[in-house]
């Protein structure tokens, strides 16, 4: 009988294991473009979509080879009218890459890799050295009525990324200029709300705005937009 019982719960944390295992794999393989930028350190900002396996906003600092990244930032620097950069990865699934990071292989392309934007380096090798921010979206989740931002970044480079909710939506990426010492502290972002009676994009045009975190104000200067997106969040 003490065998019999041995044996069930033996049985039991399998199919447990099993099925956890398999939702965490529940999406298909795929490509998951995401938009980079950075020159000090290397970020990278999933391209979403309200539809699986691309129904994830997520923000991350990546790692590239000294080589790779000399010629990152160098293309950067000799094409100041380009403000988009894309890496088209090798197939995988997304929350088990997030979860589990490994290596893996991407294309870099100066404008969008899907409109005729320009690869510039192919097959290099790249990591995930944290997670910024990491939400999967729930299509019951009510639409924000504000505008509110992720902000990141490091002492020298400052982004923020438009929080997304539920569908109609926008992406938007900007850099900007803030001093995040006292603004995030010892996180790695902040949310920020930047029009409490509207969710629209940010104009730029280096102005300064008023943002609110928690109840405080601060003072950020919108440097330039690195991408907006609204036909993909319809």
């Amino acid at each position: 009988m003490r065998s019999y019982s041995i044996s069930l719960l033996f049985f039991f944390f399998i199919t447990l294991s099993n099925a956890q295992h398999h939702n965490s794999s529940a999406d298909k393989p795929s490509t998951h473009g995401m938009l980079i930028f950075g020159k000090e350190k290397n970020y990278a900002s999933h391209l979403p979509m309200f539809h699986s396996p691309h129904n994830y906003q997520i923000i991350l600092e990546l790692e590239l080879d000294s080589k790779t990244k000399k010629l990152f930032v160098a293309d950067q620097e000799k094409n100041p009218d380009y403000n988009t950069y894309m890496i088209e990865p090798e197939e995988f699934v997304l929350p088990d890459m997030i979860n589990n990071p490994r290596l893996f292989k991407a294309n870099i392309y100066r404008g969008h890799f899907e409109r005729g934007g320009k690869k510039i380096a192919s097959d290099v090798v790249v990591s995930i050295k944290q997670v910024i921010f990491y939400k999967k979206f729930n299509p019951d989740e009510v639409k924000s009525s504000a505008t509110n931002f992720i902000i990141f970044g490091n002492a020298k480079e400052q982004f923020m990324v438009h929080e997304l909710t539920n569908k109609p939506d926008f992406e938007q990426i900007l850099e900007v200029k803030t001093d995040l010492t006292t603004l995030i502290k010892n996180e790695k972002y902040s949310l920020i709300n930047v029009n409490k009676s509207e969710n629209s994009p940010v104009g730029v045009a280096g102005n300064d705005i008023q943002v609110d975190a928690n109840g405080t104000n601060y003072s950020i200067t919108l440097s330039k937009q690195l991408y907006l997106e609204f036909d993909d969040l319809k």
